[in-house]
């Protein structure tokens, strides 16, 4: 025989014997995942210190987290104790594990989650049971956290579609969390914009049932029917609305607010983790102030109709909202990406009410919803169409008109491109001279009680390095849509004012860590003569 013959029969069976070891080994991890489980309660839980060689060494430190809240974590991640009738395989547990860590860590109060199995049964050879008790480890953050440095100032409507680049801010915060254990959160904090409006907001945010002590009943009952999830949140806030660019005004808020939610963020994580829906009430005083003159510190420099309802107002308002937050959204690299997607449907509505003891009375609802399919993952189809109505409420004349703080305006970025932020739409009657720049203005926006947007594009992903995992897309689009004073406008009004254009732009969601960039040039092909046109422009938003 020869050497070629001997080498041929030495490589074959070194291929037999590694498909057969493959084999077997892959028969062992099919056991594993398909070994049922009987998981013993309650669950261990425990603190832990991080050590220089990223190892953790458990120590009887204080635990400030209840333990009691884990327990019911848990349970509600979808890990199942001590039923023999249900008994959960090491891949069933997979998943609720995942999750629980998620949840866990979205709290903000740790550095570290950690979940272990262990054999109940080693030092019995004759217990069938197989039970497994669970072991949490917690690597807890400190009680206390400060912060001063600078950031984007975000948007506190996440219903808006569009905005323009998000403004410098700096900030200082300061906050205290999981004092009770029930991973609840106090905070202060104080900003301030390149445009010099503040914001100083104190909040403070539980989990609903820690609201009530261990002895009264209606703990247990929010527990077993809401789960420990629900948030509560109580919050009061001075702010500053700059509209000066679009309405020649700014509006100082006074804000005290009750939320409750099925969870503690309204966006959650980046990219959000889950459904959101939440009651709010408000109590607000905003004042209009109108641009003054440069010249003439009594005198105003905006339109008539803004001077006409500037000065103080309330509102008191109860609202509705619910978020599908991407959870039916992927992109092509097979992650969750709500803000550049690729495949799913996305989905968001609104319902306020606003009602006497306040100034204004009105009902205010608004949506959007967006359909991604995506094509041998080259190419991704998009539509989308948001819509709202105002319908003013007088409550027998106890309450006044909205103001134009109330009203829906349409264009810009990401709502519709080829037009300013307000661009289209009602305008003051009389156009006036900006008398900072000297340059002829058409009027103040003055929104509308109806609009409807609607987009249609196309994508294809950008690589800028080979085997890179940015999530550029290259995309065109057709976007339409307008605003009309009128709550009922009838369809030849609304089809006679829609304006569209048409054009592309370059997008991302990972720029600044969350939301969408984009940079777009439309051209508009239709369009009035008192509409506020710009093809080149920056965005940043939260929805597609």
């Amino acid at each position: 025989m020869s050497n070629q013959q001997h080498i041929h029969q030495h490589r074959q069976r070194v291929d037999e014997e590694a498909l057969y070891q493959r084999k077997i080994q892959e028969a062992f991890n099919d056991y594993v995942k398909s070994y049922p489980i009987n998981i013993s309660y309650p669950a261990k839980v425990v603190s832990t210190t991080t050590v220089t060689n990223d190892s953790y060494n458990q120590e009887n430190t204080h635990l400030r987290t209840n333990k009691d809240l884990i327990q019911n974590r848990l349970q509600e991640s979808g890990i199942i104790f001590n039923d023999e009738t249900k008994r959960q395989t090491m891949e069933d547990l997979a998943e609720p594990i995942s999750k629980f860590i998620s949840t866990m860590n979205s709290s903000g109060c740790y550095n570290a989650v950690q979940v272990k199995l262990h054999d109940d049964n080693n030092d019995d050879d004759n217990n069938t049971n197989n039970n497994t008790s669970l072991e949490v480890i917690l690597d807890e953050k400190k009680w206390y956290r400060l912060y001063v440095g600078g950031g984007l100032k975000q948007s506190n409507n996440i219903m808006e579609s569009s905005t323009l680049l998000p403004l410098v801010q700096f900030e200082t915060s300061g906050s205290l969390q999981n004092l009770t254990g029930a991973l609840d959160r106090t905070s202060l904090s104080y900003t301030i914009d390149q445009t010099s409006a503040t914001n100083l907001m104190l909040s403070h945010d539980r989990p609903l049932y820690s609201v009530f002590s261990n002895t009264n009943n209606l703990r247990e009952t929010l527990l077993y029917t809401l789960g420990s999830r629900y948030n509560l949140r109580c919050a009061a806030m001075l702010d500053t609305i700059d509209h000066e660019f679009t309405r020649s005004y700014k509006e100082y808020q006074r804000l005290v607010s009750l939320r409750l939610s099925n969870t503690s963020d309204k966006l959650g994580s980046s990219p959000p983790a889950s459904t959101y829906f939440g009651l709010d009430w408000s109590m607000m005083l905003r004042d209009i102030i109108p641009r003054r003159h440069c010249h003439n510190p009594t005198a105003c420099d905006a339109s008539p109709e803004i001077v006409l309802q500037s000065g103080p107002t309330t509102k008191h308002s109860f609202a509705l909202e619910f978020r599908t937050n991407g959870d039916y959204l992927t992109n092509d690299g097979d992650s969750n990406c709500c803000y550049n997607p690729t495949h799913g449907v996305d989905f968001r509505t609104q319902i306020e009410v606003a009602t006497p003891p306040g100034d204004v009375g009105f009902a205010k609802a608004e949506g959007g919803l967006s359909f991604h399919k995506s094509f041998f993952d080259i190419i991704a189809l998009h539509a989308g169409l948001t819509s709202g109505v105002l319908k003013p409420l007088s409550f027998g004349g106890l309450c006044g008109q909205p103001t134009v703080s109330d009203k829906f305006f349409v264009g810009g970025p990401m709502s519709l491109r080829g037009f300013l932020p307000a661009g289209v739409g009602p305008r003051s009657s009389t156009s006036f001279r900006n008398n900072n720049n000297n340059k002829k203005v058409l009027g103040d926006a003055l929104g509308g009680n109806f609009f409807y947007t609607a987009t249609l594009a196309a994508s294809v992903p950008i690589k800028v390095f080979q085997n890179s995992d940015n999530d550029l897309r290259l995309f065109g689009f057709y976007n339409f849509g307008t605003v009309t004073p009128s709550t009922t406008p009838s369809l030849s009004s609304v089809i006679n004012s829609t304006r569209a254009s048409i054009g592309g732009g370059i997008c991302t969601s990972s720029l600044f860590g969350g939301g969408r960039f984009e940079v777009t040039y439309a051209i508009p092909i239709r369009y009035g003569p008192r509409d506020v046109r710009k093809a080149l422009q920056f965005g940043f938003g939260f929805n597609f």
